[in-house]
């Protein structure tokens, strides 16, 4: 509770709640031009994360039992919702980004095509950066201006999640707004003939790259079951593509961009190209036990523990081997404990977890 009313505080007047909040003083010299600031001396960064607040918010306010935290937290969510729609949605009601660091997987192989040599972490994303810098981060200016501009899914999966979350946190017209946006999901980044979601690019085409965030619409609850079994069947269970020794990879094994282990860009980490990261085994999850494949949400929750056995918390996963990579003690990755406690509730008891 303490961590959200910490993030609440840093909301903006407009009611923006940037990426990074540097709370203790400005970002160094050194790292000020890489990060998403529009002065060194701001205090949070001008972009945005996939909007799960809503959705955590409600969670968390279920299991305390603590009415007043629910409402705080609704005021604090509509605003922010009431800043997305202002700033980023389009006509549909979907949400747009500026930069793939938006998205919460940086590097992710997704927006290679459209980007190239501005791609993350590639010298040129500096110059996309300075493009966005110039015109304030404003979504509106850039795409007005010419500039990358993509809507994708895991971010509007998220979305979606935030407006079920204020939904239960007792926001009229919430439900009706996810149903609504679910619809639109759909309708836009759902490839009928691939039987998966993918991201649409500038130039309002779909993206045909298979990353994780491809199955993340299994979380919502309002995924039509036929296409939810259908991502699950055809690609999910796909040996060749996510059902790996340790499912599920950030990108599936069957792209040209895969791969496992560690992929640096001259010194740089290149992350969500291939290894597992725990913070997907969620959405994931309650997709599978949603749909009824109890078996296999049992197996993955079994897989993900048996990452924590072998290598710890950390930050991220060799989907081949097991072997752990980046940051040790990642708080994150203590989301396997909570997976693996939901997959061995009986389905009439069970709950989802933010």
């Amino acid at each position: 509770m303490r961590e959200l009313r910490s993030l609440g505080a840093t909301q903006q007047p407009s009611g923006m709640i940037g990426h990074t909040t540097f709370w203790q003083r400005p970002a160094r010299p050194s790292r000020a031009f890489t990060y998403n600031l529009l002065s060194r001396r701001a205090f949070q960064t001008a972009t945005i994360q996939p909007p799960l607040l809503g959705w955590v918010w409600a969670e968390v306010a279920e299991r305390s039992g603590d009415a007043s935290f629910a409402d705080e937290g609704r005021t604090i969510v509509q605003r922010f919702h009431e800043f997305l729609d202002r700033e980023r949605a389009d006509a549909d009601g979907l949400l747009g980004i500026l930069q793939p660091d938006e998205t919460g997987l940086d590097a992710t192989p997704t927006y290679d095509q459209p980007l190239g040599r501005r791609s993350h972490p590639k010298v040129g994303f500096l110059a996309l950066q300075a493009f966005n810098r110039r015109r304030g981060f404003n979504y509106r200016r850039v795409v007005a201006d010419g500039g990358f501009h993509a809507t994708d899914v895991l971010v509007n999966t998220a979305w979606i999640l935030g407006w079920e979350g204020l939904a239960r946190l007792s926001q009229t017209g919430a439900a009706a707004r996810a149903e609504a946006l679910t619809s639109a999901l759909v309708r836009r980044l759902y490839d009928r003939h691939a039987g998966i979601f993918f991201a649409e690019g500038p130039m309002g085409k779909l993206l045909p790259v298979s990353t994780w965030a491809s199955l993340a619409p299994l979380a919502l609850d309002r995924l039509p079951s036929e296409i939810g079994y259908r991502i699950v069947n055809e690609h999910l269970l796909n040996p060749r593509s996510f059902w790996l020794d340790y499912p599920v990879p950030s990108t599936a094994a069957s792209e040209p961009s895969f791969v496992p282990g560690s992929d640096r860009y001259l010194w740089i980490e290149r992350y969500w190209r291939g290894p597992t990261w725990l913070f997907s085994t969620w959405f994931i999850l309650r997709g599978l036990l949603r749909l009824g494949f109890e078996a296999e949400g049992a197996h993955l929750a079994d897989r993900t523990i048996a990452l924590i056995r072998q290598s710890g918390f950390r930050e991220y996963f060799n989907p081949i081997t097991g072997e752990g990579m980046g940051a040790r003690n990642f708080a994150v990755s203590t989301i396997a404990i909570e997976c693996a406690a939901i997959a061995e509730r009986p389905p009439n008891v069970r709950q989802s977890v933010a």
